[in-house]
């Protein structure tokens, strides 16, 4: 059955008019009534924050920036290479929103309860800017902020997969360092664009002194690994690293590297329903 769902859900993203016909059989199934949510690998009928424009100010600031990403994307200002196959990308941004809200939780939360006279901002595997251009969006009225951008725009190497990831490998190729740069043009002053293989990059450019948020979606182990060896000391008390594969099956070795690392470290690891998780820093 899961299979066959995710068969579904492919044709409705791939061909055009099909998502009113998925919306009309879950009428007809009884289902969307009950559903508030359904995307990126979880379904929940619990009100989400951003229900009817959120009830609070954070929520509100969120709804305001997926609104101005969606708009963005159907203007062609921002282009997401990752999602090529979609024939609907809005419909994927709005099925992305947990993930999405979660990104921009952390990301603010860090920058309130790290302190310091800077917030610095590291995502290590940028794909095309869309998370990072959530996370600064969350940060850029709480004062002076950069982000460290770090990713090889290009395809993964055999050798830096493990045995059980060598089918990722070419995995990316289609990314471009300029289609993220054009992506994140509203933030050109704040940004630092790295490009290379993690760790080796960190030795090519400025690097920050301490880190607010760090966010790590790599999708293989030993370079996640890597990330966090040179850069968890380096994240203040207080902040947040944030996973993006923690939870999936495909990327089962980049979990247990992760759980390797943060155990007896100072902080608090916390899984959520959308694959990510939260390590809070103390």
């Amino acid at each position: 059955m899961t299979l066959l769902k995710r068969f579904l859900r492919r044709i409705v993203y791939a061909v055009p008019g099909t998502q009113v016909l998925w919306v009309e059989l879950n009428r007809m199934l009884g289902r969307e009534g009950r559903r508030s949510f359904s995307g990126w690998g979880m379904v929940t009928e619990a009100l989400p924050p951003w229900h009817d424009g959120g009830d609070d100010a954070f929520a509100r600031d969120f709804v305001k920036v997926h609104d101005e990403v969606v708009e963005r994307v159907a203007g062609g200002q921002i282009k997401l290479s990752q999602f090529n196959d979609v024939q609907d990308k809005v419909w994927k941004l709005r099925e992305l929103r947990w993930r999405h809200y979660f990104v921009f939780w952390s990301a603010r939360y860090a920058s309130r309860a790290a302190g310091g006279s800077v917030t610095h901002l590291v995502e290590c595997g940028v794909c095309d800017g869309l998370t990072a251009y959530f996370a600064m969006s969350a940060v850029k009225d709480s004062g002076p902020f950069r982000a460290f951008l770090y990713d090889a725009w290009e395809g993964m190497k055999t050798e830096r997969l493990l045995d059980s990831e060598q089918s990722a490998t070419d995995s990316y190729s289609y990314l471009s360092l300029d289609n993220t740069q054009q992506n994140l043009a509203p933030f050109k002053g704040e940004t630092v664009f790295v490009k290379g293989f993690i760790p080796e990059s960190f030795n090519t450019s400025e690097k920050p002194s301490t880190v607010t948020w760090l966010h790590v979606d790599l999708n293989s182990a030993l370079p996640t690994a890597a990330a966090l060896q040179v850069l968890f000391d380096k994240v203040s008390p207080g902040g947040i690293i944030l996973f993006d594969d923690y939870g999936w099956g495909d990327y089962r070795d980049t979990k247990l590297a992760v759980d390797r690392f943060v155990d007896g470290q100072p902080g608090a690891l916390l899984p959520l329903p959308t694959g990510q998780a939260m390590f809070f820093k103390h």
